[in-house]
C-alpha cells in the first residue's frame, strides 16, 4: 500500500535517533535542516556528528545506551542501530504511545517512511516507494534534480510576497489565479530577473479587467 505524503511543521519538534551510524547522521542532518530539536542517543557515534554539533546548537549527543525513556515526549522517533531486536522494541513503544517512528530498513516497523528529500528554500518533493525500491526513489529524486530551476526557490519566496498584492487589488478568485500563473510565467522566463514595476503593470493591467467584469 503507498504511503500518504505527510508534511508537517517540525520547527522545534522533539526528534529522537536511535544509532550513531552513517544513516543515523544522514537522518540528524535532514530533520535539522527543518528546523527539528534532534537527540541523538548511541554509545558511538561515527566522526561526522562531531562537526554538525558545532554547526547546530539544536542537535543533542547522548553517548550512551539507548532506553525506552528516551522517547519520551518525542514527535517523531528514527531507529537506526545495528541492534534488530532494539529497533523492535522501540517501534512497539512508538506505537503503543502513539509515537510517529521510522525503522531503518524494516518497513513492516515503521508508522512512517522517511522519504527521499529534494528542496530547494520552502519548495520540497518527498519520495517514495513504499519501501519496496530505492533505486526507482533516487532515479526520480535525480530526474528532479535535473528538471527543477536552481533560481526556483527565490521565485517561490517572491510569489509569496506578490500574493498579497494581488489579493488586495483583484477580487475574483478566478481572475487572481490567472494574475499568478502569469506572473509565474514571466518570473520563470526571465530567470527571476523581472523587475518589481513589471510585476506591477502584470496586477495593474489584471485588476483593470477585474473591475470591468
Amino acid at each position: 500500500m503507498a504511503y500518504f505524503p505527510f508534511f508537517t511543521d517540525i520547527t522545534n519538534k522533539k526528534a529522537v535517533i536511535a544509532g550513531g551510524g552513517q544513516t543515523a547522521l544522514r537522518k540528524a542532518e535532514i530533520l535539522l535542516s527543518f528546523g527539528a530539536d534532534v537527540t541523538v542517543v548511541s554509545p558511538e557515534f561515527v566522526s561526522g556528528f562531531e562537526s554538525l554539533k558545532r554547526s547546530n546548537e539544536n542537535l543533542l549527543l547522548k553517548k550512551r545506551k539507548f532506553v525506552i525513556t528516551d522517547i519520551d515526549e518525542a514527535f517523531m522517533v528514527v531507529a537506526a542501530t545495528n541492534d534488530n531486536s532494539l529497533n523492535e522494541q522501540i517501534s512497539k513503544s512508538c506505537f503503543e504511545l502513539k509515537i510517529p517512528v521510522n525503522v531503518v530498513d524494516n518497513t513492516p516497523l515503521c508508522s512512517f517512511i522517511f522519504p527521499s528529500i529534494v528542496r530547494q528554500q520552502d519548495i520540497v518533493c518527498g519520495i517514495s516507494s513504499g519501501g519496496k525500491s530505492p533505486v526507482i526513489t533516487q532515479y526520480i529524486k535525480e530526474e528532479i534534480i535535473k528538471f527543477m530551476p536552481c533560481f526556483l526557490g527565490d521565485i517561490n519566496n517572491r510569489m509569496g510576497e506578490i500574493r498579497d498584492r494581488v489579493k488586495q487589488k483583484i477580487n475574483s478568485q478566478k481572475l487572481r489565479a490567472k494574475t499568478m500563473k502569469r506572473i509565474f510565467e514571466t518570473l520563470l522566463k526571465s530567470r527571476n530577473l523581472s523587475s518589481d514595476n513589471e510585476i506591477s503593470e502584470i496586477i495593474n493591467s489584471m485588476g483593470d479587467k477585474n473591475d470591468i467584469n
